[in-house]
């Protein structure tokens, strides 16, 4: 409870008209049940004589009631009768009955008998208290103004979502309340399905609760208690003890997990840290560092050990593992155009497997981290980006990284166009000015720093299921790269001319000179130097059909053919001094690149003398709506493309492969995408190759089909409906649990031991719910051998009644013939508290766990968990 009663004193000033009126009558006067203005505001008066500081009471109070107002200035007390209300300070208070002695400095307030009750047990306007946000209900309220020391009989309040109930209430100081036959819950039942309750309690206000003793009660039946107990009693985040959970595993015996400390540093920063305890296993410990300023940057450290063995220490099967896991993230927004994002990890190849909570890291193959400087200049249409970036394989140890790469951008110029002066109410537009002011000029730059460390293992010959040898190779290499690229687009009646030029140059600090025995590296400054260019036409043009018919307006044809012409000369040849040639032991002539494991690569082989030809079919259609004050809606029926190129200097396969894409959506709830690629040439089986011979030459067929994918998905759910009183709003417990902790996103506590089974609130308002999505492809480059991928996922979520939710999800591969990940959930609201089922049958993370747990979150650790894991690794 807040102090709901402020150090100052009251006094009372009655109007000199009020005085009058009450000499006049005698002692007792009585207001009108219906006055003009049943609101008294008194103010200051030299006459008064009430202005005695013996009562010490000295500020103006409003009050009002409905049926009369009775004062005697011989005993000076003052009595308030029927929807009384009083208002002193920032406190306010509202009862049927008030009375104030104004001798004594005392107020006490009550309600009346409900005359409607034969029992005689009801009440009508019992007090309730008002401070700030808060409402105190009692069955009797007293007050002194001089000693602040109150009392509420059967007292009642509501603070931070929690309940408080005392049979009574005594304020012995401004911050220090005690409380008799105290009950806490968070259950908003009139009856509550659980609570706390004590028979002594001492509450400081924003500060503790201490309760001697404590009890458990479920459904009024006392579960267990404590010889006492202190708890928070303040809004934000606090310190204190992670509350951990105690179970058994067969090989590392029992265990408590997440045991440890939260603390909160201060406003700006917190820390916690938990650790799993193994009887038989070893220990494990998460530790997460966060800090955080407002609209400025955000960051964290976190820090995950584990030193975990199976068997016992003279065990010849004995293992052990140690495992590691670092992460280091931070944003910042350093000024409007300029922004810093960090987010690196380093871990040991085992440790997402063996010891993750998250499905996805146990999925996961590589680690991927990056730190980022973006700086963007308004107005210029330039951009910088500084990036250091790590590639980690956690199969086989690989790493990739890049320290750094620098990137420069400058979009697109035009450094001949005039200034535009406003012509009338129009001005000019783009196309007013000459051709060559509409020539565009765009630049790009990069520079990059590649290190990698790659292992190779040698397999023994003896045994090939022990590694005889490993070998480590590094590498690093430095390279810069420039393109320039110039562009126009001048309109030709109705078609868009435009031609272009690429120069690209790129700088190395190595190059490689290889025969037939090795391949070593050279170092020394070199550059490549490539450019192309190129005209293309593209036009639009329209076909209309109007059928009037089923409700259909007009469907409408859109066509999009373009056409370009390409240029790049053959780069290997001698004069250009890009590429070399060794003998092989058999005696051919092997062209190679000097540049081929530089960072950017180094220049392409052969003339390019390309007609490139490309055609995009868009099918619409316009339906009319039954409502005729509705616009006509618009639905896209197919999406079709295709690309065919044709290189005039290729001394063979001048014709490349056909290109087809296709989409459409069918209605709101089916998505169809597919790709395809057809050859035109045969298919040689003994030089496993395509030859230069059309297939409608020799077996008058246009092509072959070489690659097709497609993929469906539709998702699709009930009507959604007003979540009543037994439903959850979606993510409502997280929210609150967000407020509570003072900050956005999840709490420390909470981020340091969720994982696997961690469900969120499932919304109830969403009657049911189903995601399908079906992917395959198949590559066959040679017809004789055939590569498929083919598998379902499926998402599933239905309410069984209004507190019951059953979802599963999981995929399966066609081609293996198995399933993939699959789990199954179920749900159930228990109005206060919420049991939780996970169940994941198969895979390497299988497992199970049950939980029943109270939903608010400041008593989240108070649950019942029972849980099994093939891999020992529990949340």
């Amino acid at each position: 409870m807040r102090d709901w009663m402020k150090q100052s004193s009251v006094r009372l000033l009655l109007p000199l008209l009020a005085t009058v009126l009450l000499l006049s009558r005698g002692l007792l006067a009585q207001t009108s049940s219906t006055p003009p203005d049943s609101l008294r505001i008194l103010s200051p008066s030299p006459q008064d004589t009430l202005r005695s500081n013996k009562s010490g009471v000295d500020t103006v109070v409003v009050y009002s009631a409905k049926d009369s107002i009775v004062y005697s200035l011989q005993t000076r007390f003052m009595r308030l009768y029927g929807k009384s209300e009083l208002k002193y300070r920032a406190i306010g208070l509202k009862a049927d009955r008030v009375g104030v002695n104004w001798d004594t400095a005392t107020l006490t307030a009550e309600g009346s008998k409900d005359t409607t009750d034969k029992k005689g047990n009801k009440t009508v306007g019992s007090p309730i208290l008002q401070d700030g946000g808060e409402a105190y209900n009692g069955s009797r309220i007293s007050y002194n103004f001089n000693t602040q020391k109150g009392k509420i009989a059967v007292g009642e309040t509501e603070i931070e979502n929690g309940y408080y109930h005392g049979e009574a209430i005594k304020k012995i100081d401004r911050d220090v309340l005690f409380v008799a036959g105290g009950r806490y819950t968070t259950c908003d039942a009139e009856h509550p399905h659980y609570y706390f309750s004590s028979p002594k309690m001492k509450v400081i206000l924003r500060d503790h609760v201490v309760a001697e003793p404590i009890y458990f009660y479920l459904a009024d039946v006392p579960l267990f208690g404590l010889p006492f107990g202190v708890f928070p009693n303040k809004a934000g985040r606090r310190s204190g003890i992670i509350a951990p959970a105690y179970g058994e595993d067969a090989r590392r015996g029992r265990f408590l997990s997440h045991f440890g400390y939260y603390w909160a540093i201060n406003d700006y920063l917190d820390l916690s840290s938990t650790f799993d305890w193994y009887t038989r296993g070893g220990w494990l410990n998460r530790s997460l560092f966060r800090y955080a300023l407002r609209y400025d940057f955000t960051g964290s450290l976190g820090i995950n050990y584990t030193r975990l063995h199976e068997g016992e220490p003279e065990d010849p099967a004995r293992t052990e593992r140690r495992d590691y896991n670092i992460n280091i993230n931070h944003n910042q927004q350093i000024d409007p155009s300029t922004r810093l994002d960090v987010n690196f990890t380093f871990t040991s190849g085992s440790y997402f497997r063996n010891i993750s909570s998250n499905l996805d890291e146990i999925l996961r193959q590589n680690v991927i981290s990056n730190a980022t400087l973006s700086k963007t200049w308004e107005g210029s249409n330039r951009s910088l980006t500084v990036n250091v970036y790590r590639d980690q394989n956690l199969t086989t140890g690989d790493v990739e990284e890049r320290i750094p790469s620098i990137s420069f951008s400058q979009g697109q110029l035009f450094p001949f166009r005039r200034q535009m002066k406003s012509r009338g109410l129009g001005g000019g537009s783009d196309t007013d000015g000459s051709w060559y002011e509409m020539i565009g000029l765009s630049y790009a730059g990069q520079a990059q720093s590649n290190r990698s460390k790659r292992f190779e293992v040698i397999k023994s010959l003896v045994d090939r299921s022990r590694d005889s040898l490993t070998l480590e190779h590094q590498q690093e290499r430095l390279g810069v790269n420039h393109q320039l690229s110039l562009t126009a687009s001048p309109k030709a009646g109705y078609f868009t001319i435009a031609p272009f030029l690429s120069y690209n140059e790129r700088w190395y600090n190595k190059s490689i000179v290889r025969d037939s025995l090795e391949t070593r590296d050279v170092s020394g400054l070199k550059a490549v130097r490539t450019f192309s260019g190129g005209l293309s036409a593209s036009t639009r043009f329209f076909g209309m059909f109007q059928p009037q018919m089923f409700g259909i307006t007009g469907i409408r044809h859109t066509v999009t053919p373009n056409l370009s012409v390409s240029y790049q000369p053959d780069f290997s040849d001698s004069r250009f001094g890009y590429f070399g040639e060794y003998v092989d032991r058999d005696g051919r002539k092997v062209k190679y690149s000097f540049f081929e494991r530089e960072i950017y690569g180094g220049a392409s082989i052969g003339r390019q003398e390309n007609l490139n030809l490309s055609v995009g079919n868009l099918f619409e259609m316009k339906v009319r709506s039954s409502d005729t004050t509705q616009q006509e809606q618009k639905i896209q029926l197919l999406n079709v493309g295709g690309s065919v190129s044709y290189n005039f200097a290729a001394d063979s396969l001048r014709v490349s492969q056909l290109s087809l894409s296709y989409r459409t959506d069918i209605g709101s709830f089916l998505n169809v995408s597919a790709t395809t690629t057809h050859d035109f040439y045969v298919f040689d089986e003994q030089a496993r190759a395509r030859v230069n011979r059309f297939l409608w030459t020799e077996k008058r067929k246009i092509a072959d089909l070489t690659s097709v994918s497609f993929s469906l998905s539709t998702s699709l759910s009930g009507e959604k409906k007003s979540t009543g009183t037994g439903g959850v709003a979606p993510n409502a417990t997280a929210e609150e649990r967000d407020r509570l902790s003072g900050q956005v996103g999840r709490s420390a506590q909470a981020q340091t031991y969720r994982g696997l089974f961690e469900e969120e609130t499932p919304d109830f308002s969403i009657p049911w719910n189903l995601s399908l999505s079906h992917t395959f492809s198949q590559t066959q480059n040679d017809p004789r051998q055939k590569f498929r991928s083919s598998s379902l996922n499926a998402n599933l979520s239905f309410n069984l009644t209004e507190h019951w939710r059953f979802s599963a999800s999981g995929s399966y591969d066609f081609i293996r013939k198995e399933f993939a990940a699959p789990s199954v959930n179920i749900y159930r609201d228990l109005h206060c508290w919420e049991m939780n089922v996970s169940w994941y049958p198969i895979g390497f993370y299988r497992g199970y766990r049950f939980e029943l747990r109270i939903k608010a979150p400041q008593l989240q650790d108070l649950k019942i968990t029972k849980q099994g894991s093939e891999r020992g690794t529990y949340y």
